[in-house]
């Protein structure tokens, strides 16, 4: 497994789950004790699941969505002042979400599981898992074989060895840019394409320039591009005529765990409190000066246009538009994942400790 320079939060955040899991399940006595959890509904315990650790959280219109592990979904309604759980085909740990319109909605997570909401998030149905995905990408890559492409014929080994290590890989970010395209990445740069709401998908092995095949962390839009970050400094931008992602120059060699698509252009950030903004199409970079030293695992865009970044050790820094971070109050710091603006001043944060809502206070 290469997670060679990746802080502690992937490893907790995205992969521990499949080590713990693997350990428990060589630790039950028989193999009938074990239940899949890509065939096991999540359990409903709303005093648990917002209490607990939760991984991401977004708006759907007016409502917001929160994730978490053992397939955790919960809706709030009231600008995250109450929360309500709802029924989950899985019971993987989830990792990401996001909504294209207040109804249309995507999850993604371990086992490489995809969820589609076409509801607002009341319901949820799985679209693609790790062993559909992995005879997605060994049917494409033998009939593009069988067809005479030696593109193809030379990435059937690294199908193979998918196939071999099976399907645990999770997926790590979702994007789409409206109800039908849509784009998934994850552990071990795996990647596809989907122009019809997740139907069906594409597989975008050797589309990408990963030779190493590096985690991709997240996706994000912005003046009409889309672009990838991931480990070691990885920045990628898609080439819609081309069909593939092509490497960017990076402005740092640690990981980027997140991309915020801003008013004026991208924010990407990561490791060490590192982040970097770019108003050209990551042209160029400048650093943003964080005051911190911690990994930064979340942002989001403020009703004002202002940028507000989360980081792992409990810190919310706020960008009032004046080119400086200030650092804000917060009631309970915990380990932060991610964030979503609640209202015209407060946020919706989870992490470690579960989901809590901040009032956003900046320094005049």
């Amino acid at each position: 497994m290469r997670i060679t320079g990746v802080a502690t939060v992937m490893t907790s955040r995205h992969l521990k789950s499949v080590i713990l899991g693997a350990a428990l399940i060589a630790s039950l006595p028989a193999a009938a004790a074990f239940r899949d959890p890509l065939e096991t509904p999540a359990q409903i315990n709303l005093q648990l699941a917002k209490s607990s650790r939760l991984t991401a959280v977004t708006a759907a219109g007016e409502r917001l969505v929160a994730v978490g592990p053992r397939g955790h979904i919960l809706l709030s309604d009231d600008r995250g002042a109450s929360w309500k759980q709802v029924e989950v085909p899985v019971s993987v740990d989830l990792v990401a979400v996001r909504f294209v319109t207040p109804r249309d909605g995507w999850v993604v997570g371990h086992d490489g599981v995809v969820l589609h909401s076409a509801d607002g998030g009341s319901t949820w149905a799985k679209q693609l898992d790790g062993q559909q995905a992995i005879r997605i990408m060994k049917d494409y890559f033998v009939q593009r074989a069988d067809m005479g492409h030696e593109d193809a014929r030379k990435l059937l080994s690294d199908v193979a060895r998918y196939e071999e290590e099976g399907p645990t890989k999770p997926f790590l970010d979702v994007l789409f840019l409206n109800e039908q395209e849509g784009f998934i990445v994850g552990a071990f740069g795996q990647a596809f394409h989907t122009r019809d709401g997740g139907k069906s998908w594409k597989p975008l092995l050797g589309r990408i320039d990963n030779p190493r095949s590096l985690h991709i962390y997240a996706l994000a839009q912005s003046r009409g591009k889309i672009y990838a970050a991931g480990e070691q400094g990885m920045l990628l931008r898609w080439d819609a005529e081309r069909e593939r992602f092509d490497a960017m120059a990076s402005p740092y060699r640690g990981s980027f765990f997140g991309l915020l698509g801003t008013e004026t252009g991208l924010v990407a950030y990561g490791l060490r409190g590192n982040a970097f903004a770019s108003h050209d199409g990551g042209a160029s970079w400048s650093e943003l000066r964080t005051g911190v030293t911690d990994a930064i695992t979340g942002a989001a865009r403020l009703p004002d246009g202002g940028v507000v970044l989360a980081t792992q050790g409990g810190k919310l820094l706020v960008d009032s538009g004046r080119g400086h971070l200030q650092e804000m109050p917060v009631t309970r710091a915990m380990a932060y994942f991610s964030l979503a603006a609640a209202g015209p001043q407060s946020l919706v944060v989870v992490g470690s400790g579960g989901v809590q809502v901040e009032s956003i206070s900046i320094q005049k």
